[in-house]
């Protein structure tokens, strides 16, 4: 019986590893030369910025995608992107395109 667990187990995992590559991954510029990234999937995005990574939540929005957790929320509408990390504002002028593309 042991031995059957373990293929079932398998099986039951490949739907799960097949959404998770159903994501995208953006690299927003902001203005001072901030960078981040954003790894955007259904269940909600992982914004990355240096060492520190921060799981947000999809919110209802008229104005493009919104994420948020406590504390944190990105706005992805076309090019223009909004975040704000811990009360950071300095975030000015994001576009998922490099300055000058």
């Amino acid at each position: 019986m042991g031995r059957l667990l373990l293929p079932a187990l398998l099986v039951a995992a490949v739907p799960t590893a097949a959404c998770a590559s159903d994501s995208e991954q953006l690299t927003i510029y902001c203005d001072g030369g901030r960078t981040f990234l954003a790894k955007i999937s259904r269940d909600g995005a992982l914004v990355t910025i240096g060492r520190r990574t921060v799981a947000l939540r999809p919110r209802d929005s008229s104005l493009g995608r919104r994420f948020e957790s406590k504390g944190a929320a990105l706005i992805i509408d076309g090019e223009m992107v909004a975040l704000v990390l811990d009360n950071d504002i300095d975030f000015r002028n994001c576009r998922v395109n490099p300055p000058g593309s």
